[in-house]
């Protein structure tokens, strides 16, 4: 088959035209792919930039570069900061201008205000100086007072040496306590403090160190040594000095009446020191009882037996295995644990530091 001839000067043209437009299209394909570049490398940018570790009570924030935003911002940070400043100012004024008040407080009803010796200001009670404060005002290290009524400053006494006020219809000159409302104040040598409720309702058991009702006294109770000098086991508040009543279950051992019922309101029935039922269990015993023979013991099981320890009545015994739990043969409760000896060293090791702390304030008291 004959060719065709090939124009020399016509494939010239075309493969200029061609390279042209190859390089062409290289340009526009390096200008988007750079395009793209740049935009990707914005992005990643974007995404590089810091945020804040997200956490439960703080949500994660990104930085803003938009002025508006960042002027509200400012500005509500400065609202925040003055209007707390203006707090912490009135808060101070109120401790300045505290004598030219003349009621009583949230805690006592009294018509006088106490220049405290630690920092030299001006309340209406210790309560009010420990809540506003961060240290603790001892009541019995006061030398100084002011009237309500006429704003003389004074030392510690029943009326006012000027305008003759009444303080407080009950006054404790040992204690420095002034209370104008009556809640049958009285005060106890023994305990070293005033107390309310009438003395006549309550009697001092030495064993104890503490005040108690006096049907306790007819009743009988488990003494425990020096035992209102310890701590709420719920709280770690004081309970010696304390305004919250306290509670005084089966065992003994003391906490607050509003911690007691926060144990039953979350179903804590046990005692935090000793783990005593804290009420009367019988109930829930005698519902167990019935479970248990609703429930029989497998065959393999039978014969098996358990060194166990009451925490109710503190006997041990061998009880039989069951799924609902270890009964004590000897008061009938539930409230067992395998672990015999270290409950028995337990409850010798709390008696010996109830002992010893009697001791050491006792050490103490003598040395003052």
């Amino acid at each position: 088959m004959a060719q065709l001839p090939v124009n020399k000067r016509s494939h010239a043209s075309l493969s200029q035209q061609l390279s042209h437009s190859a390089e062409q299209a290289y340009k526009s394909e390096v200008n988007r792919i750079a395009s793209s570049s740049s935009t990707l490398s914005t992005v990643s940018s974007e995404r590089r930039r810091p945020m804040l570790r997200k956490s439960l009570s703080t949500p994660s924030l990104r930085f803003i570069e938009d002025s508006n935003v960042s002027v509200k911002t400012s500005s509500l940070i400065d609202d925040q900061y003055h209007q707390r400043a203006k707090e912490d100012d009135q808060k101070t004024n109120s401790s300045e201008n505290a004598p030219m008040q003349a009621d009583g407080c949230v805690h006592y009803k009294r018509f006088c205000l106490f220049v405290t010796p630690c920092c030299k200001k001006f309340y209406k009670c210790r309560f009010c100086h420990d809540e506003n404060e961060s240290h603790h005002f001892d009541r019995k290290t006061l030398t100084e007072l002011i009237c309500a009524e006429c704003n003389a400053r004074q030392k510690v006494q029943e009326r006012c040496q000027n305008c003759g006020t009444l303080f407080g219809k009950y006054t404790c000159l040992i204690c420095n306590l002034f209370d104008d409302l009556d809640k049958q104040q009285y005060h106890c040598a023994e305990c070293g403090i005033c107390r309310i409720g009438g003395r006549e309702n309550f009697f001092h058991c030495k064993v104890c160190n503490m005040c108690l009702p006096m049907q306790m006294k007819t009743q009988g109770h488990r003494c425990i040594e020096n035992i209102s000098r310890s701590h709420c086991p719920v709280c770690l508040g004081d309970i010696h000095t304390s305004r919250i009543p306290c509670h005084i279950p089966y065992c003994g051992h003391l906490l607050h009446g509003t911690c007691f019922d926060q144990l039953l309101e979350f179903g804590h029935y046990t005692c935090p020191v000793c783990q005593m039922s804290l009420i009367d269990m019988t109930t829930l015993w005698e519902y167990l009882d019935i479970q248990a023979k609703l429930i029989p013991t497998p065959e393999k099981y039978e014969k098996e037996r358990f060194h166990i320890f009451c925490n109710d009545c503190h006997k041990t015994s061998k009880a039989k295995f069951h799924f609902i739990g270890l009964k004590c043969c000897y008061c009938g409760a539930y409230n067992t644990t395998q672990n015999v000896q270290k409950r028995l060293s337990l409850v010798a090791a709390y008696d010996f530091f109830l002992h010893f702390s009697y001791q050491m304030d006792e050490a103490r008291l003598d040395g003052v």
